[in-house]
């Protein structure tokens, strides 16, 4: 029942007293307390007639609900206040604050909050502490309504920061210290955005699907891990300590970051069991990404890597065992790969790759080299049948290697390209562990079979340009 009173000191332009509708529901922590939260919004509305607010509030009370459900897994409570201008407020009983993710343009997560900010007049956190929090909104004010540059800049601007609260100090089970030694931060960057959007699709997927994962232990531990390495991240771009991951002149938008860090977490004995949680979740994830059960595609090997090290850190140090740094992407695991059934399946479209007289390769969606002529084969010392069925990885030196594996998944994650058909002069590694600068101009083809193909055609450049890159570098 919505409970109508007049609003203290106000009135309507007939001088009449302004109605004030108030009206609350708990939700449980699942997917479709979003649509309850929706039905009780038009309930109100339409009983106080301001329906005209309806849109925005709809649209902006759905990302906050979806977002408790996903990230407090608790439940949810949904008040709605009319008076001039209409407030929704959002009440979880998780005491973690909200976190509004900077992820790319084109990335499948992390807008949520910031499309609250657009489309209503105001928006704020507060009663923020052990017992939960509470996330709110107002639309409707009698100000005229924003234009679309004013949207889009509050989109740009949204604030949702809080003074800082740590989970760890409430909880009641001894807090420990572990350190994550070497972190790498643009390979990070690139899996985190991969398991967020990872995690984020096996949620909605649980829900129409029988899947035996604990995916609130899984998020408790992404975002502790994940949330602390991108602190250590954003603080040093903003003391201007950030170097760029690629070379000078490299379109590719990857961020500027510090050189591999340390960090420190606070944990407690339970948090070892979180971290196992997650990677079991983000191991079904990636099964059901590799059927093609959800709209993320698996991860390269070195973001699942990244990942496993820093939770199997977590518990080998609850364990007592010292910590090890990320051992890096230097490794024959990742550039061994081989897998000649992928090549084998595009053979008749990549003939073309195979016979050529040119320095060419391609490589398949899944990074794996599935042709390469003769002519660059033997540039690089490598025989034809054992490069192919290897993954790209192995003509990449090592210190570009994650650079090329975070912009290869976000290519992969958002569609966006910006190396095709750009000429690029870069190294590349031969077999013997030496280095050539050559040149590269990469074309996407799909064949038949619907799967992306990458060529590549890459020739040395002369040793007077060489000598001029080192000396630019």
């Amino acid at each position: 029942m919505v409970r109508v009173t007049p609003a203290d000191g106000a009135g309507d332009e007939t001088g009449g007293p302004l109605a004030t509708a108030t009206r609350s529901v708990r939700l449980p922590p699942d997917l479709g307390s979003a649509r309850r939260a929706r039905q009780l919004l038009r309930e109100v509305l339409s009983d106080a007639d301001r329906l005209d607010c309806l849109d925005a509030a709809e649209l902006a009370c759905t990302e906050l609900v979806t977002n408790a459900v996903l990230h407090a897994h608790t439940d949810v409570e949904v008040t709605v206040d009319v008076a001039r201008s209409i407030r929704v407020a959002v009440r979880d009983f998780n005491p973690m604050p909200p976190l509004q993710r900077h992820y790319d343009l084109h990335a499948t997560t992390g807008r949520g909050l910031a499309l609250v900010a657009a489309v209503s007049d105001s928006h704020g956190v507060e009663d923020l502490g052990p017992a939960g929090k509470t996330l709110w909104f107002t639309v409707g004010a009698p100000e005229p309504a924003r234009s679309d540059g004013e949207m889009v800049a509050a989109w740009h601007t949204a604030d949702w920061t809080v003074d800082a609260w740590s989970a760890a100090a409430t909880a009641s089970a001894p807090v420990r210290t572990i350190r994550l030694v070497g972190v790498p931060p643009t390979l990070w960057l690139a899996a985190r955005q991969h398991d967020d959007a990872l995690l984020r699709e096996l949620a909605f997927y649980r829900a129409s699907h029988p899947v035996d994962v604990d995916v609130a232990a899984a998020d408790r531990a992404r975002s502790l891990i994940s949330d602390a390495v991108v602190a250590v991240i954003e603080a040093a771009q903003r003391r201007g300590e950030a170097q760029p991951a690629l070379p000078s002149g490299h379109p590719s938008p990857l961020p500027a970051v510090p050189p591999p860090f340390d960090v420190e977490l606070e944990v407690t004995e339970g948090t070892g069991a979180d971290a196992a949680a997650m990677q079991d979740a983000l191991d079904v994830a990636e099964e059901l990404a590799a059927a093609g059960q959800l709209l993320a595609r698996p991860g390269l090997p070195e973001v699942v890597a990244v990942r496993d090290w820093a939770c199997e850190q977590v518990q080998a140090q609850l364990g007592g065992v010292d910590a090890s740094p990320w051992p890096g992407t230097d490794s024959a695991r990742f550039m061994g790969d081989v897998d000649v059934d992928a090549a084998h399946a595009l053979r008749t479209f990549t003939t073309e790759v195979r016979t050529s007289d040119r320095r060419v390769v391609a490589a398949d969606d899944a990074n794996r080299i599935v042709a390469v002529s003769a002519p660059l084969a033997g540039a690089l010392g490598w025989d034809v049948d054992d490069l192919v069925g290897r993954r790209i990885v192995a003509l990449i030196p090592p210190h570009l290697r994650e650079a090329h594996v975070s912009g290869f998944t976000r290519h992969l994650t958002t569609g966006q390209a910006h190396v095709l058909g750009v000429p690029l002069v870069l190294p590349v590694l031969r077999r013997d562990g030496t280095e050539v600068d050559c040149t590269f101009l990469i074309e996407q083809r799909r064949p038949t079979t619907g799967r992306a193909v990458y060529v590549a055609f890459i020739d040395p450049v002369s040793a007077a340009l060489a000598e001029g890159l080192h000396r630019a570098r």
